[in-house]
């Protein structure tokens, strides 16, 4: 990951010094920058708008390829470097669940909200997907 996302990596770093706080908001800077992770992942493997598309079809739906649109895209990536259909549906159900939380909690952090993680071991649980998914999306690689 260092030779191909070296910022992550350094993200990560700041991960776990934010989990060694036991500041809730220091936990939520932690979730924040799994997002960040992710964002970086898919940026880098499944940029936004290829081919200046906003929008793309797979099978019968139109799926929206925009910077924003970060777990569609890396749905998209997995679904092509991988051949497991196994693989794409566990992979692709992790990424869309955890993504979507992730999502949810920094959209409520714009809103203002204060008690966004509540627990350190919330943090924990999330931190720990997004780096189960980056490994996932890494074997991809090979």
């Amino acid at each position: 990951m260092s030779t191909i996302l070296p910022e992550s990596v350094k993200q990560f770093v700041s991960v776990y010094d934010n989990l060694k706080s036991e500041n809730p908001e220091d936990w939520s800077n932690a979730v924040h920058s799994c997002r960040r992770i992710l964002q970086a992942f898919a940026d880098k493997y499944y940029p936004p708008n290829p081919d200046g598309k906003n929008e793309i079809e797979s099978g019968s739906k139109k799926i929206k390829v925009g910077k924003k649109n970060y777990i569609n895209r890396l749905i998209l990536y997995i679904e092509s470097k991988s051949k497991s259909k196994n693989f794409i549906n566990i992979v692709g159900s992790h990424l869309d669940f955890i993504g979507n939380r992730i999502d949810s909690i920094y959209d409520a952090s714009n809103k203002g909200s204060h008690s966004i993680i509540k627990t350190k071991e919330e943090a924990e649980r999330y931190i720990i997907y997004t780096y189960l998914l980056i490994g996932d999306l890494l074997l991809l690689q090979n």
